[in-house]
């Protein structure tokens, strides 16, 4: 065999090789990630009316929600300018600011859920129970890699 047909073995093979790759990556479905909103959809067996109840809860949620963390990251942002220049009254009075609104933020999660659960059938009230005992499981995060 030739130095020229042993290339162009090569190059058909490498080719073929890259093409098979595409398609195998191609093909291959993005992983599905649904969020919260689609596993209490499907946890809880929500009808259509319900969903559009829900949705409603989602968007005035994430209204509050959004309000909240930019007053937070306001009062953060204060606090840490504190450090150009001391002083501990200051100090500890936004630290008790920016702990209320940690507060209030919980409290905000807490009442969406009791919309939710208001708007769940009697029948549906067992499911949403069980979605409460798998809460930290279902709606944590998994760890980011360090930087």
């Amino acid at each position: 065999m030739t130095k020229n047909r042993f290339y162009i073995f090569m190059i058909v093979g490498l080719l073929i090789s890259n093409l098979l790759l595409v398609i195998f990556i191609l093909k291959q479905k993005p992983p599905h990630h649904s969020g919260p909103r689609n596993l209490i959809i499907e946890r809880l067996h929500f009808d259509e009316k319900q969903i559009q109840e829900y949705d409603i809860l989602i968007q005035q949620h994430r209204i509050q929600i959004r309000q909240k963390e930019h007053e937070l990251m306001d009062m953060k942002t204060q606090y840490y300018l504190l450090l150009k220049n001391k002083n501990q009254k200051k100090e500890d009075s936004l630290v008790q600011l920016i702990g209320k609104m940690s507060m209030e933020t919980e409290k905000i999660n807490f009442e969406h859920f009791q919309d939710i659960r208001k708007i769940c059938h009697p029948d549906q009230l067992q499911d949403f129970d069980h979605l409460i005992d798998e809460f930290e499981n279902l709606f944590n995060r998994p760890d980011k890699p360090p930087h």
